[in-house]
């Protein structure tokens, strides 16, 4: 007699049974794999090989998407994984940054009617 684990999931998951593509950290290439089933939250996968890495993107070549996975378990050649949301470095703050008021120059001349006066005593 076979036992069937107990559904722990929030949101049950569709069986796709679509080929996608893994693209390791580091590693040059993709590797093929097979998501079994998916939901918003995350997929089975099952793979020829052992995934040993614990986070990867997981293409879908059909759909031209990518997304960030984290492994939550692993029995043999299938995995389940978590879609990740990776926050994005800041921008590196270039080495030619332009100052727009520099300390040395004058502030800007306000006229006034006929006259400009400056907002502080040149003597």
């Amino acid at each position: 007699m076979i036992e069937r684990s107990l559904e722990r999931r929030a949101l049950p998951r569709e069986i796709v049974n679509m080929p996608a593509l893994i693209s390791f950290y580091g590693n040059v290439g993709v590797h093929p794999c097979v998501v079994r089933d998916i939901n918003a939250f995350g997929a089975c996968l099952s793979a020829p090989y052992y995934i040993f890495a614990s986070e990867f993107d997981l293409l879908f070549s059909g759909l031209q998407k990518t997304v960030a996975c984290r492994v939550v378990w692993r029995r043999a050649t299938i995995s389940g994984v978590v879609f990740v949301v990776r926050r994005r470095a800041p921008k590196p703050v270039s080495a030619s940054i332009i100052q727009l008021n520099p300390p040395d120059a004058l502030p800007p001349v306000r006229p006034v009617d006929d006259v400009c006066f400056l907002p502080f005593d040149m003597q």
